[in-house]
Protein backbone atom coordinates (compact mmCIF):
# COMPACT_ATOMS: atom_id res chain seq x y z
CA UNK A 1 0.00 0.00 0.00
CA UNK A 2 1.67 3.14 -1.01
CA UNK A 3 0.38 7.06 0.84
CA UNK A 4 0.71 9.93 -1.07
CA UNK A 5 -0.65 13.49 -0.45
CA UNK A 6 -0.20 17.29 -0.22
CA UNK A 7 0.16 19.43 3.05
CA UNK A 8 -0.07 23.34 3.04
CA UNK A 9 2.25 25.04 5.71
CA UNK A 10 0.44 28.12 7.11
CA UNK A 11 1.03 30.60 9.27
CA UNK A 12 2.36 34.38 10.27
CA UNK A 13 5.42 36.25 8.51
CA UNK A 14 8.68 34.99 9.64
CA UNK A 15 7.18 31.87 12.16
CA UNK A 16 9.13 29.49 10.75
CA UNK A 17 7.67 27.47 8.30
CA UNK A 18 10.50 27.53 5.93
CA UNK A 19 13.19 26.29 8.43
CA UNK A 20 10.36 23.58 9.27
CA UNK A 21 10.08 22.41 5.47
CA UNK A 22 13.56 22.42 5.25
CA UNK A 23 13.91 20.29 8.38
CA UNK A 24 11.12 17.95 7.37
CA UNK A 25 12.82 17.00 3.66
CA UNK A 26 16.51 16.99 5.19
CA UNK A 27 17.83 19.50 2.17
CA UNK A 28 17.52 22.92 1.84
CA UNK A 29 14.54 23.80 -0.92
CA UNK A 30 12.97 27.15 0.97
CA UNK A 31 15.12 30.17 1.81
CA UNK A 32 15.29 31.44 5.53
CA UNK A 33 15.89 34.90 7.21
CA UNK A 34 14.91 36.89 9.94
CA UNK A 35 12.99 39.54 7.36
CA UNK A 36 9.31 39.19 7.10
CA UNK A 37 7.92 38.39 3.32
CA UNK A 38 11.36 36.13 2.70
CA UNK A 39 9.01 33.43 0.68
CA UNK A 40 7.47 35.41 -2.24
CA UNK A 41 6.51 31.46 -4.11
CA UNK A 42 4.56 28.65 -3.44
CA UNK A 43 7.39 25.96 -2.78
CA UNK A 44 7.28 22.40 -2.71
CA UNK A 45 9.21 20.14 -0.44
CA UNK A 46 9.06 16.38 -1.35
CA UNK A 47 9.76 13.46 1.43
CA UNK A 48 9.88 10.53 0.45
CA UNK A 49 10.10 7.34 2.37
CA UNK A 50 9.34 3.84 1.83
CA UNK A 51 5.62 3.45 0.41
CA UNK A 52 5.17 7.19 1.59
CA UNK A 53 5.46 10.52 -0.40
CA UNK A 54 4.36 13.32 1.38
CA UNK A 55 4.48 16.82 -0.63
CA UNK A 56 4.48 19.77 1.34
CA UNK A 57 3.84 23.21 0.03
CA UNK A 58 5.56 26.59 1.93
CA UNK A 59 3.63 29.93 1.43
CA UNK A 60 4.23 33.45 2.03
CA UNK A 61 3.52 34.39 5.77
CA UNK A 62 0.04 35.82 5.59
CA UNK A 63 -0.42 39.45 6.47
CA UNK A 64 -2.32 42.41 5.91
CA UNK A 65 -0.21 45.13 3.90
CA UNK A 66 -1.79 47.37 2.03
CA UNK A 67 0.45 47.00 -1.32
CA UNK A 68 0.20 44.52 -4.56
CA UNK A 69 2.73 42.32 -3.57
CA UNK A 70 1.37 42.25 0.16
CA UNK A 71 -1.93 41.64 -1.53
CA UNK A 72 -0.46 38.65 -4.04
CA UNK A 73 1.21 37.03 -1.35
CA UNK A 74 -1.77 36.31 0.73
CA UNK A 75 -3.99 35.45 -2.00
CA UNK A 76 -1.62 32.74 -2.96
CA UNK A 77 -0.77 31.69 0.72
CA UNK A 78 -5.15 31.09 0.56
CA UNK A 79 -4.95 29.67 -2.80
CA UNK A 80 -3.13 26.68 -1.48
CA UNK A 81 -5.49 25.49 1.24
CA UNK A 82 -7.57 23.95 -1.44
CA UNK A 83 -6.86 20.05 -2.80
CA UNK A 84 -4.32 19.84 0.16
CA UNK A 85 -4.94 16.69 2.63
CA UNK A 86 -3.51 18.24 5.50
CA UNK A 87 -2.58 21.57 7.10
CA UNK A 88 0.57 22.40 9.53
CA UNK A 89 -0.50 25.51 10.80
CA UNK A 90 2.55 26.90 12.30
CA UNK A 91 3.02 29.55 15.13
CA UNK A 92 6.24 31.13 16.83
CA UNK A 93 5.41 30.86 21.08
CA UNK A 94 8.04 33.52 21.49
CA UNK A 95 5.44 36.19 19.48
CA UNK A 96 2.04 36.72 21.46
CA UNK A 97 -0.93 36.43 18.42
CA UNK A 98 -2.61 39.91 17.40
CA UNK A 99 -5.38 40.62 14.73
CA UNK A 100 -3.48 38.45 12.02
CA UNK A 101 -3.23 35.22 13.79
CA UNK A 102 -7.30 35.51 14.68
CA UNK A 103 -8.06 36.21 11.08
CA UNK A 104 -5.58 33.11 9.77
CA UNK A 105 -7.18 30.89 12.69
CA UNK A 106 -11.19 31.58 11.34
CA UNK A 107 -9.82 31.15 7.75
CA UNK A 108 -8.42 27.57 8.78
CA UNK A 109 -11.24 26.59 11.09
CA UNK A 110 -13.70 27.47 8.07
CA UNK A 111 -11.53 24.93 5.80
CA UNK A 112 -12.60 21.37 5.96
CA UNK A 113 -9.17 20.23 6.24
CA UNK A 114 -7.39 18.46 8.93
CA UNK A 115 -4.86 20.68 10.86
CA UNK A 116 -1.78 20.11 12.93
CA UNK A 117 -0.95 22.60 14.66
CA UNK A 118 3.13 23.00 15.35
CA UNK A 119 4.12 25.66 17.96
CA UNK A 120 7.51 26.04 16.95
CA UNK A 121 10.31 27.70 18.46
CA UNK A 122 10.23 25.84 22.06
CA UNK A 123 13.74 25.99 22.16
CA UNK A 124 14.25 29.81 22.83
CA UNK A 125 11.46 29.94 25.32
CA UNK A 126 7.63 28.96 25.65
CA UNK A 127 6.37 32.63 26.82
CA UNK A 128 2.74 32.45 24.59
CA UNK A 129 2.59 28.30 24.84
CA UNK A 130 -0.56 28.60 26.56
CA UNK A 131 -2.02 31.47 25.07
CA UNK A 132 -1.89 29.86 21.21
CA UNK A 133 -3.70 26.74 22.98
CA UNK A 134 -6.51 28.84 24.10
CA UNK A 135 -7.11 30.65 21.47
CA UNK A 136 -7.18 27.68 19.34
CA UNK A 137 -9.90 26.00 21.29
CA UNK A 138 -12.11 28.70 21.75
CA UNK A 139 -12.27 28.95 18.04
CA UNK A 140 -12.60 25.16 17.60
CA UNK A 141 -14.89 24.74 20.43
CA UNK A 142 -18.08 22.75 19.56
CA UNK A 143 -16.51 21.83 16.60
CA UNK A 144 -18.18 18.18 15.38
CA UNK A 145 -15.82 18.02 12.63
CA UNK A 146 -12.90 17.78 14.64
CA UNK A 147 -10.38 19.34 12.86
CA UNK A 148 -7.69 19.03 14.89
CA UNK A 149 -4.98 16.17 14.70
CA UNK A 150 -2.62 16.95 17.35
CA UNK A 151 -0.57 19.77 19.11
CA UNK A 152 3.28 19.70 18.12
CA UNK A 153 5.40 21.47 20.36
CA UNK A 154 9.23 21.52 18.21
CA UNK A 155 12.01 22.96 16.98
CA UNK A 156 12.49 23.44 13.41
CA UNK A 157 15.67 25.05 13.71
CA UNK A 158 17.11 22.24 16.28
CA UNK A 159 15.11 19.45 14.67
CA UNK A 160 13.33 18.76 17.86
CA UNK A 161 10.61 16.50 17.50
CA UNK A 162 10.38 16.68 13.73
CA UNK A 163 10.55 12.80 13.93
CA UNK A 164 7.51 12.86 15.76
CA UNK A 165 5.63 15.23 13.77
CA UNK A 166 6.81 13.03 10.15
CA UNK A 167 4.98 10.13 12.30
CA UNK A 168 1.86 11.95 13.04
CA UNK A 169 2.09 13.07 9.22
CA UNK A 170 2.28 9.27 7.95
CA UNK A 171 -0.47 8.10 9.75
CA UNK A 172 -3.02 10.72 8.53
CA UNK A 173 -2.47 10.61 4.94
CA UNK A 174 -4.44 8.51 2.21
CA UNK A 175 -3.57 6.02 -0.14
CA UNK A 176 -2.41 7.68 -3.79
CA UNK A 177 0.04 7.17 -6.13
CA UNK A 178 3.64 9.05 -6.08
CA UNK A 179 3.66 12.41 -7.63
CA UNK A 180 6.81 13.03 -8.04
CA UNK A 181 9.94 11.13 -8.80
CA UNK A 182 11.24 9.40 -6.08
CA UNK A 183 14.72 11.34 -6.03
CA UNK A 184 13.05 14.78 -6.27
CA UNK A 185 13.38 17.19 -2.94
CA UNK A 186 11.35 20.09 -5.08
CA UNK A 187 9.54 21.03 -8.28
CA UNK A 188 10.71 24.50 -8.08
CA UNK A 189 12.15 26.25 -11.01
CA UNK A 190 15.84 26.19 -10.82
CA UNK A 191 15.95 29.76 -12.55
CA UNK A 192 13.57 30.62 -9.39
CA UNK A 193 15.59 28.77 -6.90
CA UNK A 194 18.88 30.59 -8.00
CA UNK A 195 17.06 33.78 -7.92
CA UNK A 196 15.93 33.41 -4.31
CA UNK A 197 19.22 31.98 -3.30
CA UNK A 198 20.59 35.63 -4.32
CA UNK A 199 17.93 37.18 -2.68
CA UNK A 200 18.36 35.44 0.30
CA UNK A 201 22.20 36.82 0.45
CA UNK A 202 20.87 39.55 -0.28
CA UNK A 203 18.25 39.86 3.17
CA UNK A 204 20.63 38.58 5.19
CA UNK A 205 23.55 41.30 3.97
CA UNK A 206 20.97 43.90 4.02
CA UNK A 207 19.38 42.96 7.47
CA UNK A 208 16.24 45.44 8.25
CA UNK A 209 17.96 48.06 5.80
CA UNK A 210 15.96 47.28 2.64
CA UNK A 211 14.87 44.12 1.73
CA UNK A 212 11.48 44.89 0.49
CA UNK A 213 12.59 47.02 -2.30
CA UNK A 214 14.87 44.32 -3.96
CA UNK A 215 13.77 41.87 -6.30
CA UNK A 216 15.76 38.90 -8.08
CA UNK A 217 15.58 37.79 -11.80
CA UNK A 218 17.70 35.17 -13.56
CA UNK A 219 17.98 36.40 -17.21
CA UNK A 220 20.04 33.34 -18.69
CA UNK A 221 21.62 30.28 -17.55
CA UNK A 222 24.27 28.76 -20.02
CA UNK A 223 25.32 25.23 -19.48
CA UNK A 224 29.29 25.48 -20.83
CA UNK A 225 31.44 22.53 -21.22
CA UNK A 226 33.36 23.16 -17.85
CA UNK A 227 31.56 26.33 -16.50
CA UNK A 228 27.54 27.78 -15.90
CA UNK A 229 27.26 30.81 -17.12
CA UNK A 230 24.91 32.36 -15.06
CA UNK A 231 23.34 36.60 -15.40
CA UNK A 232 21.13 37.99 -12.95
CA UNK A 233 19.41 41.09 -12.68
CA UNK A 234 18.91 42.33 -8.96
CA UNK A 235 16.03 45.46 -8.83
CA UNK A 236 15.60 48.24 -6.92
CA UNK A 237 13.44 50.98 -6.42
CA UNK A 238 16.15 54.26 -6.54
CA UNK A 239 19.39 54.89 -7.44
CA UNK A 240 20.51 55.32 -3.57
CA UNK A 241 19.34 51.84 -3.13
CA UNK A 242 21.92 50.75 -6.02
CA UNK A 243 24.19 52.27 -4.04
CA UNK A 244 23.51 50.05 -1.33
CA UNK A 245 23.17 47.18 -2.71
CA UNK A 246 26.70 47.74 -4.82
CA UNK A 247 28.66 48.65 -1.54
CA UNK A 248 31.65 50.57 -1.10
CA UNK A 249 33.85 50.21 -3.83
CA UNK A 250 31.47 46.88 -4.87
CA UNK A 251 32.24 45.00 -2.22
CA UNK A 252 28.68 44.47 -0.62
CA UNK A 253 27.67 42.74 -4.62
CA UNK A 254 30.46 41.18 -4.51
CA UNK A 255 30.07 39.30 -1.34
CA UNK A 256 26.86 38.36 -2.00
CA UNK A 257 27.60 36.80 -5.38
CA UNK A 258 30.60 34.61 -3.75
CA UNK A 259 28.32 33.29 -1.28
CA UNK A 260 25.04 32.85 -4.39
CA UNK A 261 27.89 30.63 -6.27
CA UNK A 262 28.79 28.49 -3.74
CA UNK A 263 25.02 27.52 -2.99
CA UNK A 264 24.43 27.36 -6.56
CA UNK A 265 27.41 25.25 -7.55
CA UNK A 266 26.03 22.58 -5.02
CA UNK A 267 22.98 22.44 -7.17
CA UNK A 268 24.99 21.99 -10.23
CA UNK A 269 28.01 20.33 -9.01
CA UNK A 270 29.64 22.24 -11.36
CA UNK A 271 31.81 25.78 -11.11
CA UNK A 272 29.36 28.46 -11.55
CA UNK A 273 30.54 31.96 -12.88
CA UNK A 274 27.62 34.65 -11.40
CA UNK A 275 27.20 37.78 -13.49
CA UNK A 276 24.83 40.03 -11.54
CA UNK A 277 23.57 43.59 -11.85
CA UNK A 278 21.67 46.09 -10.53
CA UNK A 279 18.76 47.63 -12.15
CA UNK A 280 16.79 50.57 -11.06
CA UNK A 281 12.65 49.88 -11.85
CA UNK A 282 10.60 52.41 -10.27
CA UNK A 283 7.27 50.87 -8.09
CA UNK A 284 8.11 47.34 -9.35
CA UNK A 285 6.06 45.65 -6.50
CA UNK A 286 3.14 47.92 -8.07
CA UNK A 287 3.61 46.86 -11.65
CA UNK A 288 1.43 43.26 -11.65
CA UNK A 289 3.07 42.43 -15.27
CA UNK A 290 6.66 42.54 -13.36
CA UNK A 291 5.52 40.84 -10.79
CA UNK A 292 4.86 38.08 -12.85
CA UNK A 293 8.02 38.68 -14.97
CA UNK A 294 9.71 37.86 -11.84
CA UNK A 295 7.81 35.04 -11.02
CA UNK A 296 5.54 35.99 -8.57
CA UNK A 297 2.67 34.17 -10.16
Amino acid sequence: MFKSGFVAILGRPNVGKSTLLNALIGDKVSIISPIPQTTRHQIKGILNLKDVQVVFIDTPGMHYFNDELAQHLNTVAKSIIYGCDLILYVVDVTRNYGKEEERLMNIICNQDIKVIMVLNKVDKCEKFFNEYLSMWQKKIKGDKKKILLAYMPLSAKRGTNIDKLKEVLIGNIPEGPAYYDDKAVTDFPVKLRIADIIREKLFLALKEELPHAVAVSVEEINNKKNVIYIKANIYVRRKSQKMIVVGKKGELLKHIGTLSRKEIETIYEKKVFLDIWVTIMEDWQKRPRILKDLGYE
